[in-house]
Parts: C-alpha cells; structure tokens; sequence
C-alpha cells in the first residue's frame, strides 16, 4: 500500500424504488412481532419469578397453605 486509498469495487446500485406503503408494512409487522415477542417475554419472567417466590414462602413456612409434607418430620403431619 502507497497510502491512497480506493473504493473496493464498484458503486453499489441504488435500491428499487418501490412504494413506502409495501415497504412499511411489512415494518410494522415485524415491530409489533417483536414487541409482542418481548411483552410475552417479560410476563414469563414474571410469572417465574412469582412461583419461586411462592415456593420459597412454601418452604419457610409448610404449616401455611395446604403445602405438601414432604419436608416434615416423618411421621408427622404438616397441618397439625
């Protein structure tokens, strides 16, 4: 290299012109799927993080609840 630079190959041609209308449809489509996408997304999370949240106040406390009792003494029940 001499230190002059020069394009790489030839001009890109310019993009078909065709209507805004198709153009930007299509556009809205995709951000609505991908806000939706995401909305579910964050609701997941949620509803995850609720459930071990629960869980762990389940465990904390096996007399509250209806719990199941699996983590109580053997031969006793939770509930008395």
């Amino acid at each position: 290299m001499k230190g002059r630079h020069s394009p790489a190959g030839q001009p890109r041609p310019k993009p078909d012109s065709t209507p805004r209308d198709e153009v930007g449809r299509g556009g809205v489509l995709k951000k609505v799927a991908l806000w939706t996408g995401l909305a579910l997304c964050i609701a997941f999370i949620a509803w995850v993080a609720w459930g071990f949240l629960q869980f762990d106040h389940d465990i904390d406390n096996p007399r509250e609840g209806g719990f199941s009792g699996w983590q109580c003494d053997a031969g006793r029940d939770c509930g008395s």
